[in-house]
């Protein structure tokens, strides 16, 4: 019986990607080295990261193998380089240096340090009349990777409303939030997080705690029905503000001198822009809704296997609208007092 050979794929740690990967896909192939490429441009980033490493075939226990650096990662420093375009013309070219990222917990893949090639050359900002896009171009021992992304969002990509209403009268009604939509993205995940102090004793200090809940995950042939001008408009339910309000806050409700101070903007609003490579990318290899994919079966890097796109994030506090605040400071269980900027 033939033995089947495990393609092994490393991944970047999930602060750099924003999303992560699985450990393992299977090829029925003959031996070569496969290059294995995950990127995400942002022109809003200080630093942008690009993983690239390789696939490798074993006939024993590839997961041993997986444990050793010099399995995964190309020997030395690659020629990596962007080629930024404006307009489908060539600017410049950006050349990658390689960083050591450490304290990756042990796990399926090498441990605690991980190469990338990175820069920290600002990228082109989309804006009116010009739309950047970049070329990677990667040059391996035997042979050349490129491909190319468009960059997503600009200077407008951003919030229109001011508040988030979650009174419950509006229970069981989505209500609607305004934003200006990105240059280039094809769909856009939302999330909320409320931040308030607590203080847990009379002579204690007032530390603060916040969680986060997903609004969903909504492409432009959503926001193509849900529009208001120029603006693009996704729903949130008031009712589940509170849901996780109770999930969060548990036993520590009605706790003897415990108190809970709202400030004027606690909740902050977060819309992640993806572009087009990587909603193919996602959408293929993930059952989910969201930015983590799956199986790394579907690649759109010619070559090799992995993605190379778009994305942008804009983060916005807003107020609590309507009676959500004397909903909150009424309920006797929770604690809460409304104390504004200061």
């Amino acid at each position: 019986m033939k033995m089947k050979r495990t393609l092994l794929l490393l991944c970047l740690p999930f602060v750099v990607l924003f999303f992560s990967c699985s450990t393992d896909i299977d090829l029925y192939a003959e031996y070569k080295e496969v290059p294995i490429v995950y990127g995400l441009l942002d022109a809003t980033a200080d630093t942008n990261y690009i993983k690239i490493t390789r696939a490798f075939f074993v006939e024993d226990d590839a997961y041993q193998v997986a444990l050793n650096p010099d399995s995964s990662n190309y020997a030395g420093k690659l020629d990596v380089r962007l080629v930024e375009y404006c307009n489908g013309d060539s600017i410049r070219e950006i050349i990658l240096d390689t960083i050591t990222l450490h304290g990756k917990q042990q796990g399926t893949f090498y441990s605690p340090n991980q190469k990338i090639y990175y820069t920290t050359v600002p990228l082109g900002w989309n804006e009116k009349g010009k739309i950047y896009s970049y070329l990677l171009r990667i040059v391996l021992p035997n042979g050349i990777i490129s491909t190319k992304a468009f960059m997503v969002g600009s200077a407008s990509f951003g919030t229109q409303s001011l508040a988030v209403n979650f009174s419950q009268q509006y229970f069981g009604i989505p209500r609607k939030f305004l934003f200006y939509p990105a240059d280039n993205a094809t769909f856009y995940d939302v999330s909320m997080s409320f931040t308030f102090l607590e203080q847990r004793t009379p002579d204690g200090d007032s530390v603060p705690r916040s969680f986060s809940w997903k609004i969903g995950t909504f492409g432009n042939d959503f926001f193509y029905l849900n529009s208001d001008g120029d603006y693009y408009v996704f729903p949130y339910l008031p009712e589940i503000f509170y849901a996780q309000l109770r999930e969060f806050l548990g036993a520590d409700t009605a706790v003897e001198g415990l108190k809970r101070y709202i400030g004027d903007y606690p909740v902050e609003v977060t819309i992640a822009a993806g572009g087009e490579k990587l909603r193919q990318y996602v959408y293929n290899n993930s059952d989910s809704n969201g930015f983590t994919p799956g199986d790394n079966e579907f690649t759109l890097i010619d070559g090799g296997y992995g993605v190379f796109s778009s994305r942008m994030t804009v983060r916005q506090k807003v107020r609590l609208g309507g009676e959500t605040v004397p909903e909150l400071v009424m309920n006797p269980y929770w604690g809460f007092k409304f104390i504004g900027g200061q």
